[in-house]
């Protein structure tokens, strides 16, 4: 329960109360092995937060840094940031919106940061998105 503890003093210290709207959402992303759609998180919420709510609460997130977005095209999937999380980056499908994790590759972290350098940058946080086709849609599409 160390990410619950967590959660509520960032949601404190930032002059913001714990809502059980709040719990909610925090409780579903945390329990949840993918990130989600917006879609998906109002669906799980089952009636007992309204719509408007749901985008409120996850732009709170957003700011406080307890959750981000996955950009896919478009369109956005919302997991816990890095301080609920293991750091890792992503690859999407663009065919059918899988995102798979990938877990924190050193070559990656130390790629990023020679980037960081070379630019004379202090960097404070990066994701790294991969977009292809995974193996299911590349079967698929060659059929």
């Amino acid at each position: 329960m160390k990410e619950q503890t967590l959660f509520k003093k960032i949601l404190r210290d930032s002059g913001y109360s714990t809502t059980k709207a709040r719990s909610l959402i925090f409780d579903l992303l945390l329990g949840s092995d993918d990130p989600r759609t917006m879609h998906q998180l109002i669906e799980a919420t089952e009636g007992r937060i309204d719509r408007v709510s749901v985008y409120r609460i996850v732009e709170l997130y957003e700011k406080l840094g307890v959750a981000q977005r996955i950009n896919i095209g478009w369109k956005y999937k919302i997991e816990l940031s890095d301080v609920f999380l293991d750091h890792h980056h992503h690859m999407t499908c663009l065919d059918c919106g899988r995102v798979v994790a990938v877990k924190d590759e050193p070559m990656f972290e130390e790629m990023i940061e020679r980037l960081g350098q070379a630019n004379r940058f202090v960097l404070k946080s990066h994701q790294l998105e991969m977009q292809g086709y995974c193996d299911r849609c590349r079967s698929n599409a060659a059929q």
